[in-house]
């Protein structure tokens, strides 16, 4: 049987589909949200999301990750991976409640409580559509995946934003958080009409558990990682900052996914392949990548020369123009989120390197590695924003970036030890976007700052937008086509397996 290498454009094309239309649905609601109900009720709401969130990723006990990532997947696997992450949601849903009036203490927010009671009962509806969002994912079939997120960015906005315009208050927030992971239920149960069966083996959930288990703790840890300056500081300062803070955030995860998301969704399920295919040639011995893993570098290494191709552009380009984004999403009294999105943006590449190092250890199968990875990032990071909580949010926050470079060069050993790519390779792969993206931001920024005093912000951004794409795309072509030539022979690639 001769193997083929996972092709990597029409499930990109998918993702990126997904992601621009719900980010687009999604941000205009948070957007409309935080202006009619201010930064702090804003902020009450987003310190419970916060518990919620963290707990979520490790509530699936990273069993999702196991179904993606599993070699051989049978109808009798899929049934255990339902009812285990079934359990371990239900049992979280008990948890958060028990504890919430703890963490409402540790805020000193009598009001959370009742918040996070409320939203706890995501933990037992989000495992009634994991195993499907799974199965599609292991089969990159995320034309699915983005019709299923879309329905349920619709469904949130239509419940959310009627009951803030009603005067509902923090319960506008969690209704609309409810009925958005409720939608994504059924909507994926339309795409994938798969009933599992009263099915259990041990030996499977302890497999599954034993691997996805590393993963989900080392997501958990990630996730505390990159929103550690929101947890001291709603317990030091307050829910306005987190605010803001969330509100900087939310800006950067909106670029995020429509930049990266899409190759991170489909990177994991991808490299898998490869490495699967290496196996079946005798490129992996024991589990192991060897440095002739040709087939698992070359994937790698495109996806993070198209990522970056995204990323480092839209994330510099808006150091330039963060007032502006400020003034026309949030309105007044909101202007301290610009010094967020300037913080958070300064931190794409080591951002970017980090995902796709986590995502290759993934798919070798090395989920000790990304939890000891992991964890060490969450170490550095609660350290280094506690030290500079006496501050500010700002100062914990640039803490934050300058710590997820200075952990790099230990992302990078266990890359080559795992994988046989280098840090050289990676470098080249990422420095024609980087240069360009630099030298936008520099020509770009003087001029914004020039015309603020002259011009509307649209105005501004009308002018300047199409400048800076026009200097990077100049500056890259001129340093490296290789992006537009993959592009182009992908897209043929599409046409000729289309047409097939």
């Amino acid at each position: 049987m001769t193997h083929q290498r996972p092709g990597i454009l029409s499930p990109l094309v998918w993702s990126t589909v997904s992601s621009i239309g719900t980010q687009a649905l999604a941000f205009v609601t948070f957007a409309m949200l935080a202006r009619l109900l201010g930064a702090a009720t804003f902020g009450l709401v987003a310190m419970a999301a916060l518990v919620i969130d963290l707990l979520l990723v490790i509530s699936g006990a990273g069993i999702n990750e196991a179904v993606v990532q599993r070699r051989a997947l049978d109808e009798s696997d899929a049934d255990t991976a339902f009812w285990a992450n079934l359990a371990c949601g239900m049992l979280f849903t008990l948890l958060t409640i028990a504890i919430a009036p703890l963490v409402s203490l540790l805020f000193g927010q009598p009001g959370l409580t009742p918040v996070i009671m409320a939203l706890a009962s995501i933990f037992t509806i989000t495992p009634l559509g994991a195993i499907h969002t799974a199965r599609l994912t292991r089969d990159l079939r995320f034309r699915s995946v983005a019709i299923r997120n879309l329905v349920a960015a619709l469904a949130g906005a239509a419940v959310g934003l009627p009951m803030a315009l009603l005067g509902f208050g923090v319960w506008a927030l969690v209704a609309q958080r409810i009925a958005f992971a409720g939608a994504l239920v059924l909507a994926v149960w339309a795409c994938y009409p798969w009933w599992p069966r009263m099915r259990f083996r041990r030996q499977t959930c302890t497999e599954m558990i034993r691997f996805g288990g590393y993963l989900g703790l080392s997501r958990t840890l990630n996730q505390l990682n990159i929103r550690c300056a929101e947890l001291i500081s709603g317990a030091l300062i307050g829910p306005v900052a987190v605010a803001f803070i969330r509100a900087g955030s939310r800006v950067m995860e909106v670029l995020n996914q429509v930049t990266y998301t899409p190759f991170q969704q489909v990177s994991m399920p991808v490299l898998a392949r490869a490495v699967h295919g290496e196996a079946e040639h005798g490129g992996v011995e024991h589990g192991r990548v060897g440095h002739g893993g040709a087939a698992l570098r070359e994937s790698y290494l495109q996806l993070s020369r198209l990522s970056s191709f995204l990323m480092f552009p839209a994330f510099l380009g808006c150091v330039t123009i963060a007032d502006e984004i400020v003034a026309l999403v949030f309105g007044p009294g909101w202007e301290p989120v610009a010094d967020a999105i300037r913080i958070f943006a300064c931190a794409v590449v080591a951002s970017q390197m980090n995902n796709l190092i986590i995502s290759a250890l993934a798919a070798t199968g090395e989920s000790r590695q990304v939890l000891s990875w992991t964890t060490l990032q969450i170490v550095a990071g609660i350290a280094a924003a506690a030290l500079a909580a006496r501050w500010g949010w700002q100062a914990m926050l640039m803490t934050g970036v300058a710590r997820g470079y200075l952990i790099l060069p230990y992302g990078f050993h266990l890359l080559r030890k795992h994988t046989g790519i280098t840090l050289h390779e990676v470098i080249a792969s990422l420095r024609p976007a980087l240069s360009s993206s630099c030298l936008m931001a520099v020509i770009v920024l003087p001029g914004v700052q020039y015309c603020e005093s002259r011009m509307s912000e649209p105005a501004i951004l009308a002018l300047w937008l199409p400048i800076a794409a026009m200097i990077y795309l100049g500056a890259f072509a001129a340093q490296d086509r290789t992006v537009f030539v993959q592009l182009r022979r992908l897209a043929k690639a599409r046409k000729a397996r289309s047409a097939a």
